[in-house]
């Protein structure tokens, strides 16, 4: 594997891209895979176009007033964004991808976007600039907000275009947080965080000018921002992507993809894997071959070991290699990756004593009583410590703590949050080390290699025990195929004592006779069986009354704050605990 650095390694993103540019101008291309009606239509756009596109676009925002404040990128399509997003910063402006509203919930959130970064420029699409300056009238920011699209032809001069005064130091983005664990807060990424970060995940999974990427990932999500769309830009490969609806529709379009164009790489979330073990069927198999798939990166959240098995055997049929799953840890306050395991290596378990485990101790033991971990991989170019949330101690291998991680892919921190910056980002060990980015993820070292075991805000201590909630939401799920499909979050409320409380989503249509009152009675003592607690209350949803943050991730803080102030939506049935219907309603009053 070769990365093409000839002479001085450039301190800025624009000076690699456009030498990527002029070396491989139209040699190498996105191809965007446009949903048209039922079908998925072709698009290619080259280097050179896309170099020619950024310049036009930086040409014309030299010249605009609110080039000194952050400007809000909404697109529907990562093909139209990715121009838009070049040409911010080819332009010396900081960009903040975000997706297009579509409810009260992303409206609002878009809004504290607005006021958090002082947006006064959104750039966007013919199609949507009707609707979002309704909406924006409607909210209030019609006078303080220009709309401009920037598919209606050139906004500027290509031949205009002059390079602006960037160094490494220079705040390239905003990558609003997706919220699953609090209000989203504005990370700034530098050129020389986004430089270091794409550089360590091309070493991490072997990529080159030959590789060829195919996925489906949001542009505006940090997976799909730097791990699909700039990775492949920085070591100048092809790329073939659609859009997350499309994909969603129809699973099979993903491996469609990777068939057709001879993909090498491809990046996903957990649940997208899930989905494909699910949905995918003989039928779509056949004729399908998988066999130049290097990588299947999974990562964005927890990595499910039934996942990755049911994977490699309902694919194997097709070519999928047990090898080409590579499971990886990251965070968009790390830019993105900061661990992976090793390419060509199939996936490595851990199974572990679940006593232990809630001891935040990693004691292998008997497969048959054993809860099973994946291996996240070696760090990768980060330095990375397991410490003592309390004490700032760092711990030695084998014992579970809170991820500290530092190095040059770790953001400079979080838009106007001073004090949290000091806390998170500025956090120093016991015997003085640092600066060290605090993660709020839970795990511990294993041979070299990280083990992620939870998040330490959602940590469910129960009759003095530690229960991560991902363990019971997974054992929930598996309970019937209506949940199997569904998300859920697991919560806690004191009520006297810890009381865990289920909330979940349902298919109706796969309920096969079961009553959502005999479901929720499965629920609750399988759940109290499984982990020696005192039964759960259960409150049984619709599919999408489940709280997900824009990469997919259950919100449960959000779904917390609506349940006890008694607003979760879709009810199809409860089973709630008389102490704990007492404390809703108290703190409801």
């Amino acid at each position: 594997m070769a990365i093409r650095t000839e002479g001085t390694a450039p301190a800025d993103f624009v000076s690699h891209v456009r030498a990527q540019a002029a070396h491989h101008a139209r040699t190498r291309s996105y191809t965007y895979l446009r949903g048209v009606g039922r079908e998925l239509v072709e698009e290619v756009v080259t280097y050179e176009d896309l170099d020619r596109g950024a310049r036009a676009i930086a040409a014309w925002l030299a010249t605009r007033p609110e080039r000194d404040r952050p400007v809000l990128l909404l697109h529907a399509d990562a093909i139209d964004f990715l121009p838009a997003f070049l040409g911010c910063l080819y332009a010396g402006v900081v960009a903040v991808p975000a997706p297009l509203p579509h409810d009260a919930r992303s409206m609002q959130r878009t809004v504290g976007m607005f006021e958090d970064a002082d947006i006064g420029l959104v750039l966007t699409t013919q199609a949507s600039l009707g609707p979002l300056t309704t909406w924006a009238a409607d909210s209030g920011l019609a006078e303080r907000v220009t709309f401009v699209a920037t598919d209606a032809g050139p906004l500027g001069d290509p031949a205009d275009w002059q390079m602006p005064e960037l160094t490494g130091e220079t705040i390239a983005f905003l990558q609003y947080t997706s919220g699953s664990t609090s209000e989203p807060k504005g990370v700034m990424v530098t050129h020389a965080n986004l430089l270091h970060n794409c550089t360590v995940i091309a070493a991490a999974l072997e990529l080159d000018d030959t590789t060829i990427g195919a996925g489906w990932l949001p542009h505006f999500h940090d997976m799909g921002l730097v791990g699909q769309l700039l990775t492949a830009l920085h070591v100048g490969a092809d790329l073939v992507f659609m859009s997350p609806i499309s994909f969603l529709r129809r699973p099979i379009r993903w491996l469609q993809a990777i068939d057709r164009y001879g993909a090498t790489v491809t990046v996903a979330p957990n649940f997208s894997y899930e989905l494909l073990a699910r949905r995918v069927s003989d039928e779509d198999l056949a004729g399908l071959d998988l066999s130049t798939l290097r990588v299947a990166l999974n990562g964005a959240e927890p990595v499910r070991p039934h996942v990755l098995d049911a994977v490699i055997t309902r694919l194997g049929a097709a070519g999928f290699r047990p090898d080409a799953f590579v499971a990886s840890y990251g965070m968009a306050e790390v830019t993105l990756l900061a661990s992976a395991s090793r390419v060509a290596r199939p996936p490595r378990y851990l199974d572990v004593d679940p006593d232990a485990l809630e001891r935040h101790e990693v004691v292998a033991c008997d497969a048959d009583r054993a809860a099973r971990l994946v291996s996240n991989g070696p760090p990768r170019g980060v330095d990375l410590r397991i410490v003592d949330p309390e004490t700032r101690r760092v711990l030695p291998a084998a014992q579970v703590g809170e991820i500290w991680l530092r190095g040059p892919s770790v953001a400079v921190g979080y838009l106007h949050r001073q004090e949290e910056n000091a806390e998170k980002f500025d956090a120093r060990t016991a015997d003085g080390d640092g600066p060290f980015l605090r993660t709020g993820d839970l795990g511990a070292l294993h041979d070299g290699e990280l083990y992620v075991t939870g998040r330490l805000k959602d940590l469910l201590i129960v009759n003095g025990r530690n229960l991560y909630p991902q363990d019971i939401e997974e054992a929930v799920s598996r309970i019937h195929p209506a949940l199997a499909t569904a998300p859920g979050v697991v919560l806690n409320v004191d009520a006297g004592r810890e009381h865990i409380v289920v909330i979940h989503g349902v298919d109706a249509g796969a309920l096969d006779g079961m009553t959502p009152e005999a479901l929720t009675a499965q629920i609750r003592g399988t759940v109290a069986r499984a982990f020696d607690v005192p039964a759960p209350s259960v409150v049984l949803v619709k599919r999408s009354a489940v709280h997900r943050t824009t990469s997919g991730k259950v919100q449960r803080r959000s779904m917390l704050a609506a349940f006890m102030a008694n607003g979760v939506e879709g009810l199809v049935c409860e089973a709630i605990d008389p102490a704990v219907q007492r404390v809703r309603a108290s703190a409801g009053a």
